[in-house]
Order: C-alpha cells, then sequence, then structure tokens
C-alpha cells in the first residue's frame, strides 16, 4: 500500500484509502496549557430570569452528571453553585469564601429546581464545617424543607 505524500503546506493530507481524510481533533495534551481544568462541553437544561442551569456532556446512563446553578441576583452579580447528581441525590458544594448578598435565595432556588424539575429525592449540601456562616445555611434550608432529622449535631 502506498501513501500519497503531500507537497505544499496547506494541501489535504490523503488517508490510505486516496481520499482526503477527515479533519481530527486536537490532541489533548495531560496536564497540559493553563492553570485549571480542561474546558467541558455543556448543555443548559433550564433558564428563566433569574436561574440558569447547565449539564456537562456527555451524559451517560447510571453514572454521576454535574449540574452548574447560576443564580442572577443583580445585571452584574451571580452565584454560581456546582453539584452533583446520582441516584436522584443531589450533592450541592457552597464554595468557600464570602457568599455574595442574595446567594441564600440562590441557593433556595437550586433547592426548589431539585425538588420540583430534577425530582431528587435527596439534597445534600455540602461545605466546610469552620465556616463562621454554616448556621445561617442549615436555618434557611430547615425552613425551606423541613424535615424530621435532628441538626443539632451539625451546629
Amino acid at each position: 500500500v502506498t501513501v500519497p505524500s503531500y507537497s505544499a503546506a496547506g494541501t489535504l493530507f490523503q488517508g490510505l484509502c486516496g481520499a482526503p481524510d477527515a479533519p481530527h481533533p486536537l490532541s489533548k495534551i495531560p496536564g497540559g496549557r493553563g492553570g485549571g481544568r480542561d474546558p467541558c462541553l455543556s448543555a443548559v437544561i433550564y433558564k428563566d430570569e433569574k436561574l440558569t442551569v447547565n449539564q456537562d456532556l456527555p451524559v451517560h446512563d447510571g453514572k454521576p452528571h454535574i449540574i452548574h446553578f447560576q443564580y442572577k441576583i443583580t445585571e452584574v452579580k451571580i452565584s454560581s453553585w456546582d453539584a452533583v447528581l446520582s441516584n436522584q441525590s443531589l450533592f450541592v458544594e457552597i464554595p468557600d469564601g464570602l457568599l455574595a448578598d442574595g446567594s441564600k435565595e440562590g441557593l433556595l432556588a437550586l433547592l426548589e429546581f431539585a425538588e420540583e424539575k430534577m425530582k431528587a429525592s435527596y439534597v445534600f449540601i455540602c461545605f466546610r464545617k469552620n465556616r463562621e456562616d454554616r448556621a445561617l445555611f442549615l436555618i434557611q434550608t430547615r425552613k425551606a424543607n423541613p424535615h424530621p432529622c435532628s441538626w443539632r449535631h451539625l451546629l
């Protein structure tokens, strides 16, 4: 089998069958350029005037789904929450540091969306135990969805 060669830059490479080869995506370099994570493709699964919900792609049946919530506080302020949906349970991570005014409303909107639209059976709120404002989140989430479990050991 002979493979035709190219003669100049910009000329199409030919595959083994003699036809031009299909374009290929750029190779991914592990630990490559940039300081952050590799960007993922995501799809908007819900959007209204305040709340936007994106889901990372591809989604594989039976595997956890990564969900991103953005709540519009003002024209220039947005609170963002990352979550993982697995077996009808949503695990929400509260970001470190001070949260913008209005973030609690964003968390409540997220909880309502999880219950009403995603039909999540359980929602787990994950945050560092040394947060100074952790009691506020526990009280607010308890008001939003009262449950007979004891919260005293978390305070």
